[in-house]
């Protein structure tokens, strides 16, 4: 049985979707007569690349096309053959299966001596031309500079950046670019119609989306949901197909978030976990959205940054209105924190919900994320007195991070019972206890000012901003909060300020501390 992106390849120029910035440029070329002796046709997979390389061998070599015209007649014996594959004039090779030397120099350098048998042009169309090694490349570079008269190179690719400059420069190059939502549908929904069977739109919406602007990956899928063999295919008969969620879910998922309905959020997450949908493919998703709201406040159109249907364009314009660029930016970091977390967590939908939890709050504040064994870049003038800290499980990681962010949220402006005058009573003995865990607080926490305490927490005053950043490290603020709850009975989120502005070295204090612990000040 033929496949669908086969049996429905495009067989005239007319047919190839959303490349007429390409097919405009060849068309001219092929009814002029002014045509390149190599072409260079890049961008993703399943764009068409490897098409238009067979269009234009057919246009070239077509027996019936007339002066001045550009499209073959796809009647002929050269267009048959070629549309067969087995025209002996028209050479496709696989240069990932052919990556040596030896293979080039048989199958093309000596081949290309040769005139062609039937045809025009002998036309050598050579396939993900970036999997040549170096040395094959080398031995066909003079071939593609200069070719006998007879000879067309063709060369696609989906990672330009791995071919050479000195072949790059010898061929006529043409990016292609991923098959727009619109073009897509159109395409999907000729093909339903030409094959008698009725497809709901969602399901057509669900192939694009997860076919990421690739014609030939739509196409599978579709044959893929054809094998049911059922009249009409809905969203339900789909399910064990297409599990992924699409962005209709995932945008339901991010307003939860942003309408601070935190419950709804998670609610959502599990019901698609527990359906099987794919949690990574998801987070993907939420940063191309996330992106995508980004993008749109500058005003740029998010036609050229997102591929999905006019309705979630909308809303996600809608979005870009409401959400502060700042927040938009934290969320990006943050998923892109969460979806290095997927695979290792033991809950696969728990760094999802970290994220619900973490964002799904008005008075939204960025929470650090734990870099294990990592100093911050301010504090390079920090003393080599701490011993390398141990790694904690991720999952404990994880844990002690959602512990933290509810902490943040449930005791925000709570009324403390313990006084300034308390906490300053018992601050050594609280340095001490902290000292037993982080040595190198020590200092830091001995020379800090005890300013205030009401309901937004204990001010600490520094004198030096790497001494406020290293206590607001998420390690060390719980360490200390810890231990005013075990000290006072009560939570003491701790609010840390700078008030010196001034550029000094670090104290003798500091460099004598650093000489105790057989360090030094960098």
């Amino acid at each position: 049985m033929t496949t669908l992106y086969r049996k429905y390849r495009p067989q005239t120029f007319a047919d190839v979707h959303d490349q007429e910035h390409i097919i405009k440029t060849l068309t001219n070329e092929i009814s002029t007569g002014k045509i390149a002796h190599a072409y260079l046709f890049t961008g993703p997979r399943g764009v068409g690349k490897t098409t238009t390389a067979r269009l234009l061998a057919k246009a070239l070599n077509c027996k019936k096309r007339k002066a001045g015209e550009f499209e073959p007649c796809d009647e002929c014996a050269s267009c048959t053959e070629i549309t067969h594959g087995n025209n002996i004039d028209v050479i496709e090779i696989d240069a990932a299966s052919h990556t040596g030397v030896d293979n080039v120099r048989e199958n093309i350098i000596d081949n290309a001596q040769f005139k062609p048998t039937l045809s025009p042009f002998k036309i050598f169309i050579i396939d993900e031309v970036h999997m040549l090694s170096t040395s094959a490349f080398n031995a066909l570079l003079k071939t593609i500079e200069e070719p006998p008269a007879h000879v067309i190179f063709i060369l696609a690719t989906t990672e330009l950046q791995k071919l050479p400059a000195t072949i790059i420069s010898r061929c006529q190059r043409f990016a292609f670019k991923k098959i727009t939502h619109e073009s897509m549908l159109e395409k999907l929904e000729q093909i339903c119609k030409d094959e008698k069977i009725k497809v709901q739109k969602s399901v057509l919406e669900k192939i694009i989306t997860k076919s990421e602007g690739g014609m030939r990956d739509a196409e599978s899928l579709l044959g893929q949901v054809f094998s049911l063999n059922l009249k009409e295919i809905t969203d339900e008969d789909v399910a064990a197909i297409l599990p992924t969620a699409d962005f209709g879910a995932v945008l339901d998922f991010l307003t939860a978030i942003l309408d601070t309905k935190v419950s709804n959020a998670i609610e959502q997450i599990n019901t698609l976990a527990n359906s099987g949908a794919n949690l990574e493919q998801l987070t993907l998703s939420l940063i191309d959205i996330l992106r995508a709201i980004l993008i749109a406040q500058t005003g740029y159109d998010l036609k050229n940054i997102i591929n999905t249907d006019k309705a979630s364009l909308e809303k996600i314009k809608e979005l870009s209105t409401k959400i502060p660029t700042a927040k938009i930016v934290a969320m990006i970091e943050s998923t892109l924190q969460r979806k290095r977390e997927l695979k290792q967590t033991p809950v696969p939908q728990l760094p999802l919900e970290l994220l619900a939890v973490q964002f799904g709050t008005q008075n939204f504040e960025p929470v650090q994320e734990i870099k294990q064994n990592a100093i911050p870049s301010p504090i390079r003038a920090e003393t080599k007195i701490a011993s390398k800290p141990e790694s904690k499980p991720l999952a404990a990681t994880i844990t002690e991070n959602i512990k933290t962010v509810i902490n943040d949220l449930t005791h925000h402006s709570t009324p403390t019972k313990t006084t300034l005058e308390e906490v300053k009573s018992k601050w050594n003995e609280l340095v001490s206890s902290v000292a037993k865990a982080t040595p190198s607080l020590t200092f830091i926490l001995k020379s800090t000012e005890l300013r205030s305490l009401d309901s937004t927490g204990l001010r600490l005053i520094f004198s030096y901003k790497i001494h406020q950043e290293k206590i607001e490290e998420m390690k060390n603020r719980r360490l200390i909060e810890d231990e005013l709850e075990k000290t006072f009975g009560e939570r003491i989120k701790i609010q840390c300020t700078v008030e010196s502005t001034e550029t000094t070295t670090p104290s003798a204090e500091l460099n004598e501390l650093a000489a105790e612990f057989g360090g030094e000040v960098i």
